[in-house]
């Protein structure tokens, strides 16, 4: 089903008042809270989860089966990854869709690599890397500086590559 210029299955349930915008794609059996707003160029794989309030920028990708807690900010050009070992016609393709909790920030152009969680209030700065997923993660490092607590069980903190 195409709703303006943007394309949504007829099986995906939205809340009261989501708004979607231009050249987006909303996958099947996708279910979105109250207040959604997905911007334009945007993908939500089959199957996903958006919790109420979550705000989706422009060409936002997010893989089948990702799940977003309540009030999840994600910048524009985020993408989510859920697949380790990339090849075509994999057998063992297992897929690993970010689960990303409540109050969570993903500031524009950053990557979320497959098996990873970013915590509840957690922050990945503009145009990082995301590669561990060891912990919840809570906050990330920004180039050389820490914005604030760490983990729940890291003795370390994570890997964070320059944008």
């Amino acid at each position: 089903m195409a709703i303006g210029d943007a394309s949504i299955d007829p099986t995906a349930i939205f809340g009261e008042g989501c708004r979607v915008w231009s050249f987006t794609t909303i996958g099947s059996q996708v279910v979105m809270g109250a207040r959604c707003v997905i911007g334009s160029c945007c993908y939500v794989g089959h199957g996903s989860r958006l919790g109420d309030d979550v705000h989706l920028n422009h060409g936002v990708f997010l893989p089948n089966g990702s799940h977003l807690g309540h009030r999840v900010f994600i910048g524009p050009n985020v993408t989510c990854t859920d697949d380790k070992h990339p090849r075509v016609n994999n057998r063992q393709y297992a897929a690993e869709p970010p689960i990303i909790e409540d109050d969570a920030n993903i500031g524009a152009g950053g990557t979320i690599l497959p098996g990873v969680a970013l915590g509840k209030g957690g922050t990945s700065g503009a145009v990082r890397l995301v590669a561990d997923a060891s912990a919840r993660l809570h906050r990330l490092l920004v180039g050389r500086e820490r914005l604030g607590t760490l983990a729940e069980g890291l003795e370390s903190p994570p890997e964070v590559f320059p944008g």
